[in-house]
């Protein structure tokens, strides 16, 4: 098999047109030589979509509840719209691409965080339908919905279905795409290379914080079981000439 990369898209860039279409028509070229998995969430337009419904969000801990209105309405944003924009870029572009979401063929199963409704944490990853999927030359674009073991539908975090992805399938790289630059320092330069067992003081001296301190930690977690780099990069610039930080052992 071609090496493979494992690719998150997601957050403010999904609303970058510009960037978009830079990073399908990248990702389509580079899917000529490498294998690639691209796992997606879509933030925004679950936002557009609930205030187009009149459904008012409710947060446990700085996060969504996702009660079963909720959820049809996550469901319908990443898998109705989300997902084939994504997919058919990439078509167009010259790619194998083919949309699922981390339910079909049972691929990704989750726990549920009871505490968050029907949010789930993905604790294993059957490979078969994606494994047939990359090895015949297409290019799975998943939707950041999954299941539990009785089929119950979950919202998962797109990050955490990525690395669960790049995990198993032993990718070379894993790639999360983001509106910054990397990981910056306290001059706000981009670190370009982060060593795992630097983070911890990286912490500790808040040049890593908020919400990057979990994102550095799956990343960490990530090359700790087999992934040989993780990198937070700069999606305005694209996947083809990677700017950002890079995490290794």
């Amino acid at each position: 098999m071609k090496p493979l990369t494992v690719v998150k898209f997601g957050g403010s860039l999904a609303n970058n047109v510009q960037a978009r279409d830079r990073f399908l028509k990248e990702t389509a070229k580079i899917s000529q030589t490498q294998s690639i998995i691209l796992v997606h969430g879509g933030g925004s337009e679950i936002n557009a979509l609930l205030e187009k419904f009149s459904i008012k969000s409710k947060f446990v801990d700085g996060l969504r509840f996702t009660d079963a209105e909720t959820l049809s309405v996550v469901e319908m944003a990443l898998s109705g719209k989300v997902n084939r924009i994504l997919t058919t870029g990439l078509i167009k572009n010259g790619a194998n691409a083919v949309g699922i979401s981390g339910k079909d063929g049972k691929s990704v199963i989750c726990r549920q965080l009871k505490k968050f409704g029907f949010v789930g944490e993905p604790i294993r990853v059957d490979e078969k339908l994606v494994n047939v999927l990359v090895r015949n030359g297409f290019l799975p674009v998943i939707a950041s919905i999954a299941a539990d073991v009785k089929g119950n539908v979950m919202n998962v975090n797109a990050d955490a279905l990525a690395a669960s992805m790049a995990i198993t399938f032993k990718a070379r790289k894993l790639i999360f795409l983001t509106d910054v630059a990397g990981v910056l320092d306290k001059n706000k330069n981009t670190i370009r290379e982060i060593r795992v067992k630097d983070i911890r003081n990286l912490i500790k001296d808040r040049i890593i914080n908020g919400g990057m301190i979990p994102k550095i930690k799956g990343c960490a977690d990530s090359v700790k079981k087999g992934v040989r780099e993780v990198w937070i990069a700069d999606g305005v610039s694209g996947i083809y000439d990677i700017k950002g930080t890079v995490v290794r052992i």
